[in-house]
């Protein structure tokens, strides 16, 4: 995450934002909090801009370590019972064997030639789905 200041002819806002890479491929950012003008901050963090900017950077950098962290937390809940019997006659399909194929798939960018190809030529059905 970073800092972008805005200047109007009335104040400088100091904003906190990250960059991202949306579904089409495009990098983008998105603001990710409000700090404040420059008239609010420059009382409660020092006497010029560029300690203002020195404290900014640093929220912007807890920022970032707190949003790495909740990334890290993420939980995935999975439900088993005990209490059910097994059918041993029974076979049981999951269909889990496309992932080993998907996870190569992806690691070998396909997905973003496809994109490519549909862009190009101006296809009206999507060649990452067929694939």
């Amino acid at each position: 995450m970073r800092v972008i200041t805005s200047k109007s002819k009335n104040a400088e806002s100091f904003y906190i934002s990250k960059g991202y890479v949306n579904d089409k491929g495009v990098s983008t950012s998105v603001i990710v909090r409000k700090l404040g003008t420059l008239k609010e901050l420059l009382p409660e963090h020092g006497p010029t801009r560029d300690d203002v900017m020195a404290w900014a950077r640093e929220e912007a950098r807890l920022e970032t370590l707190k949003y790495k962290q909740q990334q890290e937390e993420k939980q995935i809940r999975l439900t088993f019972r005990a209490d059910r019997q097994l059918d041993y006659d029974k076979q049981v399909f999951y269909r889990g064997g496309y992932l080993f194929l998907q996870s190569i798939y992806y690691q070998m960018q396909i997905h973003k030639i496809c994109r490519k190809l549909k862009q190009k030529y101006k296809f009206q059905y999507d060649i990452n789905a067929i694939l």
